[in-house]
């Protein structure tokens, strides 16, 4: 198992992308806003709630601006991988993520990915990644013939140059439809440890079921976390060191990848560990027990 220690991505290293901001006015200190009027303030989208509304700046005024959420063009980037940016495809960006080794791309949308790393803005190639994103598994002719295409949702790569100058030129394709990403996160993959047989992955499903009293049942579909359960084998030299790494990670969303195996996505997880302990349970082998819950 490894997990990504996210970094910020901000204005200042979004270097570019392909999707244009929003058209809301910026938020101007001189106007008094009316009930219901949007505007953009630091690339988050602010509702007014209260008039009269003059002079009050929207992220310090919670009694009178209501945060709507990120742009479409920042969707990306945020804590939440089930809001995805969505543009007329090729979705392209540019990042300066600084000194980083991996890179995850969740809740895609689209059938072509292209990864370009470069020594600078305009300098030379030092890392490629192309692939389609293709994730169907066929285990009969039926399913060969007639069942459609199961789209790769997640993509992660451990293996960029650790460079201080990189710029990660990130392209999605979806020929004659909107391509879309719910997550696009940038960070230092470390090793925990080797999964052992015998986790478990699933859901968190946040929608309701409601029977009434004539015994009508409806369904209100809401989002969904990921979560899965691991015991890890861990060498016993390294005790202190994952110890102190998965202290260091509470409360923080990290990316929790249980194995770089195909097939094995479900166990792509951005979110939080629950709860892990450490038991010393042979001389040179240690076990660690992890719990982990998404974000939706």
């Amino acid at each position: 198992m490894k997990v990504i220690k996210p970094v910020v991505i901000g204005p200042a290293q979004l270097i570019s992308s392909s999707v244009p901001d929003s058209d809301l006015p910026a938020y101007d200190s001189a106007i008094d806003y009316p009930v219901g009027a949007q505007v953009l303030y630091e690339s988050i989208i602010y509702e007014c709630v209260q008039a009269p509304n003059k002079g009050h700046q929207p992220d310090q005024s919670p009694l009178y601006w209501a945060a709507a959420g990120p742009t479409n063009k920042w969707l990306m980037f945020d804590s939440e991988v089930s809001t995805q940016t969505v543009a007329p495809s090729p979705l392209a960006v540019v990042v300066k993520p600084g000194i980083t080794n991996s890179l995850a791309l969740l809740e895609l949308g689209g059938s072509h990915l292209s990864v370009v790393g470069r020594d600078g803005p305009a300098g030379p190639i030092i890392y490629e990644h192309s692939r389609q994103l293709e994730g169907s598994i066929v285990s009969n002719w039926f399913e060969y013939f007639f069942e459609p295409f199961i789209p790769l949702s997640e993509v992660v790569l451990t293996d960029i140059p650790a460079y201080g100058s990189l710029h990660l030129e990130v392209t999605i394709s979806a020929p004659g439809a909107d391509a879309a990403c719910g997550a696009m996160i940038c960070g230092s993959a470390y090793e925990v440890g080797e999964v052992e047989y015998g986790g478990s992955a699933g859901i968190i499903d946040y929608s309701r079921k409601e029977t009434s009293a004539t015994g009508v049942t409806t369904f209100r579909r809401r989002r969904f976390s990921r979560r899965m359960s691991h015991r890890l084998w861990v060498d016993s030299a390294r005790f202190n060191a994952v110890y102190r790494l998965l202290s260091g990670l509470r409360a923080t969303p990290c990316v929790w990848i249980g194995t770089d195996a195909e097939g094995y996505g479900p166990l792509t997880i951005f979110g939080f560990y629950r709860d892990f302990s450490l038991e010393i349970a042979y001389p040179l082998v240690s076990y660690c027990s992890l719990e982990i819950e998404g974000l939706t």
